[in-house]
Parts: C-alpha cells; sequence; structure tokens
C-alpha cells in the first residue's frame, strides 16, 4: 500500500506506527490487538486536531472615535462654579450650579446630509464625567455640527420617576431636571448670586430655570474637520456665559438687576425665559 501524506499531523502518526513497528519486531511476542489499538488512537488524535476552527482575524475598525468636549468661558475670563467672573458693567457674578441638555446632536458633512452623533446628553459642570461625549465615527469630511438646547417635545415628555432611567441616564430623576409639577424637564439650569462691587458680600441671588416646549431652540455650528483611519479626533464646544446675559448675535439683553430671576411658580417670567433662551443657543462657539 503506498500512503501519500501533506499534513504535518499525518507525519507524526507514520513515524509513530515506524517507531511502534520497530518496537514489534524486536518482540515478537507483543500482542499484536496493542498495535491496532495504539494507531487507532494516534488517528483519532489527527482527526480531532485537524477538524478544530481557525479563530478569525479581528477585522481593524473602520471607525474614529470622536470626542465633543463642552467647556465654559466668559468673555475673555476663564469660567468655573464658585468662582467670581465681572460683567461690562463692573459687577461681581459668581454661578454655584450651569446644567442643560443638549439634543440630537449631528454631525454635518460635506454634501449637507447629517451623521447621528447622541440623541441627548446631559452636561452639568458639577460633574466632569458629562463635559465630554464621545462616539464612534465612520471616515468623512464635515462642516459643522447642530444641536438642540434643550430637549424635543417627545423626550419631553419621558418621565423621570420611570425607574427604567437609571443614573446616570440623562433622563434620571437624580440629576434634579425634571419639573414633577409640570410633568416636563428643565431644559436649562443657571443659578448663583451677584454684588454691585464686591466678592465679600454677594447677596443678590440669581435663578434661571428654563423649561417647556416653547423653550426648544436649535442651534448650527460651522466647524471643517475630517475623520478617518481610526484617528481620534477632538472638538472643543464653548458656552460663553456672559453671552447668555449679554449676546452680541440676538442683541437681546437680561439685566440682572431687575431681571434676576425666572422659574416655576409667581417667580416665572415667560419673557426672561424667552430672552434666556435665545441667547443660551447662540451662546456656543468652537
Amino acid at each position: 500500500m503506498v500512503l501519500i501524506v501533506n499534513s504535518r499531523k499525518a507525519v507524526k502518526l507514520i513515524s509513530a506506527f515506524d517507531v511502534y513497528s520497530m518496537m514489534l519486531k524486536k518482540n515478537t511476542g507483543m500482542n499484536k490487538s496493542k498495535l491496532v489499538v495504539f494507531l487507532l488512537v494516534c488517528c483519532m488524535i489527527v482527526i480531532i486536531s485537524s477538524c478544530k476552527k481557525k479563530e478569525p482575524k479581528v477585522q481593524p475598525s473602520n471607525t474614529s472615535a470622536i470626542t465633543l468636549v463642552i467647556k465654559a468661558k466668559y468673555g475673555t475670563q476663564s469660567f468655573a462654579l464658585n468662582s467670581p467672573n465681572i460683567d461690562t458693567a463692573g459687577r461681581y457674578l459668581t454661578m454655584s450650579a450651569l446644567q442643560f441638555y443638549l439634543s440630537h446632536i449631528n454631525l454635518i458633512k460635506t454634501d449637507n446630509t447629517t451623521v447621528s452623533f447622541d440623541s441627548v446628553a446631559i452636561v452639568d459642570f458639577s460633574d466632569t464625567t458629562t463635559l465630554s461625549i464621545t462616539a464612534n465615527i465612520a471616515p468623512g469630511s464635515f462642516t459643522g455640527i447642530s444641536f438642540g438646547c434643550g430637549l424635543d417635545s417627545i423626550q419631553n415628555m419621558n418621565n423621570a420617576n420611570d425607574t427604567s432611567w437609571h443614573f446616570p441616564n440623562p433622563y434620571s430623576y437624580l440629576w434634579q431636571m425634571y419639573w414633577d409639577m409640570f410633568s416636563a424637564y428643565r431644559f436649562e439650569v443657571m443659578e448663583g448670586k451677584w454684588a454691585p462691587t464686591s466678592t465679600s458680600n454677594m447677596p443678590y441671588p440669581l435663578i434661571y430655570h428654563i423649561g417647556t416646549n416653547a423653550a426648544s431652540r436649535q442651534t448650527k455650528l460651522n466647524k471643517s474637520f475630517s475623520v478617518c483611519c481610526n484617528t481620534p479626533y477632538t472638538l472643543t464646544l464653548y458656552l460663553d456665559v456672559q453671552q447668555i446675559f449679554s449676546n452680541s448675535t440676538t442683541g437681546e439683553y437680561i439685566n440682572i438687576v431687575t431681571e434676576p430671576e425666572t422659574a416655576s411658580g409667581s417667580a416665572d417670567n415667560p419673557a426672561i425665559m424667552t430672552t434666556f433662551a435665545d441667547n443660551f443657543s447662540k451662546a456656543f462657539t468652537f
């Protein structure tokens, strides 16, 4: 019988057979049935080894991680919670809270189509984990970004008391952005204090809680960039808090002396809410 083999495992089997045959010749008294058992075991090992599946090669991802970093400033001044800023009238302002929603964040391609980046995000300047958003995006060239300031009417119907919204889900009740009395969300929350001349005593409160579907706004910003070849890319989005009070684009102005707050109940002022929502949506830059 002529046996032609290409498998290295089969060659090893033949070598084992040769060795055993030599042993058998030297010891003619050996039981030949043992040889048969030996060969069957070797065959089984070869068959099992050859049937093992090969691990597939890991293909490189065809996406790039884009990170949107959100920062705040106050005109040409740096901004941080519980740190004072000086407005154009020389008054001192200190913010203790700054929270807001961004929704339907889309990247705009050169052909004017859009790529979804995130459906909803909560930004809270007291929690650094919320100040960046990362998504894996297919290669392409982009001309800008668009997003909603606040939530759309459908998102605003979500009930924060629903136990399915586990923290840190943006809709979670623990973000304290839900208005129980209105069964809706605050879109922007900014709280602080101000003083006419000094930070030693800041007796005047600033409270702006902006919500309801009428306060939803859209923002579009131009920014040319490309992503390719699994290379990470970072976009830094700035919110200019000074522009919330006095906006150079809308021309609208919030007087902190006569318009220091708007929220629910007797302090609610729809006119301030409208100005705040308008100015807030135009306060972003790259």
